[in-house]
């Protein structure tokens, strides 16, 4: 600990000034100083001067947690592809290495190059990589950036106090979130609750999860209380400030945190897991993973936040609004649900409550002038993109599956895979949730009006065994990016360079939909099933889909709590999966070991001949294999009939399937074995 201590004041107070982590429209770039202080920046020149302070803090917004940057991905893979909805086909991934061969170990936390296996990193090192190109950063440093903020903003002579407040308010925000990234990850941690003196020792130990989880909570009230700390944005002011936190930012904030905390994880009966007794040490606490009981009234505190969160935004006029359709058909939907998830606010989209800017545009133009049709321009998150590019978030069936019909009921074919299970033909794709069109290409006879960039502008899509774009050729795909018969569409759309250019994009950390289906959570906790399915219908209503309870009457939602929390996670996954990572800890929280240990799915769709006979697929007797054959479709016919298979997936097979193997120590991630030899206190979780 005693690193963070003595480099991170160097290392936080010069990146205020070399740093271009941040993007320009964020007003970062065009405020840095026309002329940067030498290296004998210290913390009396920081805050002699409001401009050199405004960077300081702007630099601790390049930390906030965005699953698409390099430092926060599985060398190449997002944390989606330890869920059910992805999975990584790339043998170099993280996943293929660490998790699903199960042999991550603490030892992952203390890698010092990029190619880091664990899903998060916990490290006193300051900037363990360039921060600055979407290396890991340590939260304590982002923590230690912004406790000098707190404590020395009221030395800035040219800031009003309006603005020292303001920036008091974001930088209580900022560090609350960093919190609260590596709670969910690791539960109890240790507590800098101040900036520490270079050279000075930090001997408070490990925190329980319960002072945890209520010291972020403080940090987030002291952002609430901040008078200057504004709601919202003006509308002017979005197009050179969007994406800096508001005091709609702590209280979404604070809600996500307590919805978190109310599961059962932590909160419950016993721990997720005991230690083993030859692993106990004189610092060892198992209150560090757990509340030491079930308190169902933390649910109450989650839906009393969600309920602050609303009247607050209704004492300002309602601001933050979930984006409508500008049509009530499939073309209206996805549209307004695109630009729900992907586009920064502006003057008609007040939906992001709290987000990452990784870099200023879509594509790679801004970058280097030239349209590259791999790129995707967020500095180091274009390797992000050539990671799902190539098969580091590979959909699902399950993904598939997860969602329903455009009617609002739950996806009805349940023995549907297999030869001759499917006698009609039926083609599964169609009439669907708009969303699944917006998250996963699926095969498709026709498409919308109004829907930019969709598949490169194909006529139709054909995803079946000798179709067109398993051949990888007509889609610029690799093989592993379509290994499962599914490829991912969210935040990739078509690569078209020329309609996806120099878009601005802001990956919400939370965004208002989330903030409905926080609220239904809570308040189906609460055991007020109607007005929780009240609160989802809001969002489902979105893209059109009838009330989940009237479409699925067989799930008795209104009575049946179990099915009903069930029905919010398939929301969620519907709604913000592959965004923070959401499904991942979605499934953590609710200790969910059934979805971690069920086998994953791809998909092989055959075209049926006039007699129903399986196309696509010729048995080479002299080879004796099958091998495909050719056997696109002619738009002047009618659109085939198919049949379905869901074979497992084998390649990167996970050993979380292998009955016996699972442990309930995959819930949270170990800690760095060398962070615990400084003797500070920090200790192991149970089972690593």
């Amino acid at each position: 600990m005693k690193k963070i201590l003595s480099n991170i004041l160097i290392i936080g107070l010069c990146a205020a000034f070399f740093s271009t982590a941040c993007v320009e429209k964020f007003a970062v770039g065009d405020a840095f100083l026309e002329k940067a202080p030498g290296v004998d920046v210290n913390i009396d020149t920081v805050f002699s001067n409001a401009e050199y302070t405004r960077n300081f803090l702007w630099s601790a917004y390049g930390q906030i947690y965005c699953t698409y940057t390099n430092g926060n991905m599985m060398n190449g893979a997002p944390i989606d592809a330890l869920t059910d909805s992805y999975h990584c086909y790339c043998g170099w991934g993280g996943p293929f290495k660490s998790y699903y061969p199960g042999l991550l170990t603490e030892d992952a936390q203390d890698t010092d190059d990029s190619n880091f296996m664990g899903r998060f990193s916990y490290s006193t090192r300051p900037n363990v990589l360039d921060a600055d190109a979407g290396g890991r950063v340590s939260i304590y440093e982002t923590v230690r950036k912004c406790w000098q903020i707190i404590e020395n903003i009221d030395r800035v002579p040219d800031m009003s106090e309006e603005e020292k407040s303001r920036l008091r308010g974001e930088a209580y925000t900022i560090m609350a979130s960093r919190y609260y990234d590596a709670f969910r990850n690791f539960g109890g941690l240790c507590l800098a609750k101040r900036a520490y003196a270079v050279g000075e020792n930090f001997e408070d130990g490990r925190a329980t999860a319960m002072e945890t989880v209520e010291f972020i909570d403080s940090l987030i009230v002291c952002a609430i209380k901040e008078p200057g700390f504004i709601w919202n944005l003006e509308n002017a002011d979005q197009g050179q400030w969007s994406g800096r936190l508001t005091r709609a930012s702590a209280r979404a904030l604070r809600a996500k945190v307590w919805m978190f905390a109310a599961s059962p994880l932590f909160n419950d009966d016993k721990p997720y897991m005991e230690y083993n007794p030859l692993k106990v040490t004189e610092f060892t606490n198992i209150n560090h993973v757990w509340f030491g009981k079930k308190d169902p009234t933390l649910w109450n505190r989650c839906l009393e936040y969600c309920e602050d969160f609303f009247e607050d935004n209704a004492a300002n006029g309602n601001y933050y609004q979930l984006i409508q359709p500008a049509t009530q058909d499939e073309g209206g939907y996805r549209m307004a649900f695109r630009r729900a998830y992907r586009y920064r606010n502006d003057a008609t989209n007040h939906e992001k409550l709290f987000e990452a800017h990784p870099s200023q545009y879509m594509s790679s133009t801004a970058v280097n002038g030239t349209i590259d049709q791999n790129g995707w321009g967020w500095g180091w998150a274009g390797f992000a993109i050539d990671g799902l590019r190539q098969g580091g978030a590979t959909p699902t069936n399950e993904l598939m599956e997860c969602f329903g019909m455009a009617d609002g009921r739950v996806f009805p074919y349940t023995d549907i895979y297999g030869e001759g299970k499917n006698p009609q033909g039926i083609d599964i794709f169609v009439d669907r949730d708009p969303r699944l069109y917006e998250t996963m290409v699926v095969p498709r006879q026709s498409f919308p009006s109004g829907v930019v960039g969709d598949y490169l502008d194909q006529s139709y899509i054909d995803t079946w065994v000798g179709g067109g774009i398993p051949q990888h050729s007509t889609y610029k795909a690799s093989a592993e990016e379509i290994a499962s018969h599914y490829k991912k569409f969210k935040w990739l759309l078509d690569y078209d360079g020329g309609t996806m250019d120099d878009e601005f994009i802001g990956v919400s950390y939370i965004r208002l939909a989330e903030m409905y289906l926080i609220y239904a959570e809570a308040l189906a906790e609460c055991d007020r099933a109607q007005d929780a399915l009240d609160q989802i219908h809001v969002v489902r209503s979105r893209v059109g889909l009838g009330r989940l309870e009237t479409m699925n009457p067989d799930l008795k939602l209104t009575t049946n709590k179990e099915n009903l929390i069930n029905e919010i996670l398939r929301e969620r996954n519907c709604e913000i999966g592959a965004e923070c990572g959401d499904r991942f800890y979605d499934m953590i929280r609710r200790k969910r070991q059934d979805l971690f240990t069920k086998p994953l799915h791809e998909v092989r769709i055959y075209r049926l001949d006039e007699n129903g006979n399986r196309m696509g697929e010729v048995y080479n007797a002299d080879k004796d294999e099958w091998e495909i054959v050719d056997v696109k479709w002619d738009p002047s016919t009618p659109w085939p009939k198919f049949e379905y298979e869901k074979p497992q997936i084998k390649t990167g097979a996970r050993r979380w399937w292998d009955e016996g193997y699972w442990t309930n120590k995959w819930y949270l991630d170990p800690l760095s074995r060398v962070e615990i030899q400084k003797g500070y206190g920090l200790t192991q979780n149970p089972g690593w």
